[in-house]
């Protein structure tokens, strides 16, 4: 892989990335309108992914070279999500123990928050960031805020890790929709290059409720997979505009200005 030298106007400032993300975009882009590979909500993202000749997966590693891309739409609202992790205990299974505990109907969903409450299945969960034990803690209380638990946590060193490993680097893509006999159709327009900032900003936009939490537990019903757990446990998130506060932007390429 060869590195690129990119320039942006009127900035004397010089950029290294791999020269090899931007080049396929371009061609991408220049493909216009593309059909999707479904009609799910993940349709662009997959849809990229296939035209950059690369497989769908869930690795911890980031997607292309080093580089983690994650693709939006141009009016969409959704947070971008940013990884998964499992927690650290106090139990090897944990999720399975919650699940036992507070799932219903096979499912324990929702978004979490470390300033409010969220109510799920009957009970309310609430984020803690402990800074002395260094964990993301899961606490739990009654319909009245009693405490019920406090004990499931994430150790810092373990998000830590992830971040570091899977979004060192950044690119956004963006992309437009439009629907033909019902089904999804996408161009692709514009990519945006970041680095990361640091692990502490992460912490802090985590307890400023900027990062998004989601709690994701659910028990498979039917097929060859019933009864299994097809848990992603906690899910971090950021919206998009305050996706500069975690990262540092450094390039960005629109062709629909190009």
């Amino acid at each position: 892989m060869q590195y690129i030298f990119i320039k942006r106007q009127g900035d004397d400032n010089i950029i290294n990335f791999y020269d090899e993300l931007l080049k396929e975009f371009k061609i991408i882009a220049d493909k216009k309108w593309v059909k999707g590979v479904n009609n799910l909500t993940s349709a662009a993202g997959l849809t990229f992914e296939k035209l950059l000749g690369k497989k769908p997966d869930s690795l911890y590693l980031p997607d292309y070279y080093g580089i983690e891309i994650k693709t939006t739409q141009r009016y969409s609202r959704y947070a971008v999500s940013l990884f998964s992790l499992s927690f650290d205990g106090p139990n090897l299974f944990e999720m399975n123990r919650l699940m036992e505990k507070y799932s219903i109907d096979c499912q324990l969903y929702g978004s979490i928050y470390t300033k409010k409450y969220s109510l799920i299945n009957g009970v309310n969960f609430k984020l803690k960031v402990d800074k002395k034990l260094k964990r993301l803690v899961l606490c739990v209380y009654d319909l009245y805020f009693n405490l019920i638990e406090e004990r499931t946590y994430i150790d810092f060193s373990s998000i830590k890790i992830r971040l570091e490993t899977k979004l060192t680097k950044l690119a956004l893509v963006y992309a437009s929709k439009k629907l033909i006999n019902d089904e999804k159709y996408f161009r692709y327009y514009k990519i945006t290059f970041y680095e990361l900032k640091s692990f502490d900003k992460f912490i802090e936009l985590l307890e400023e409720e900027k990062i998004k939490v989601s709690i994701l537990g659910r028990t498979a019903k039917s097929g060859i997979d019933a009864g299994k757990q097809k848990n992603k446990n906690l899910i971090f998130a950021i919206q998009k505009d305050s996706i500069e506060e975690l990262f540092e932007k450094k390039y960005e390429y629109d062709a629909d200005l190009n």
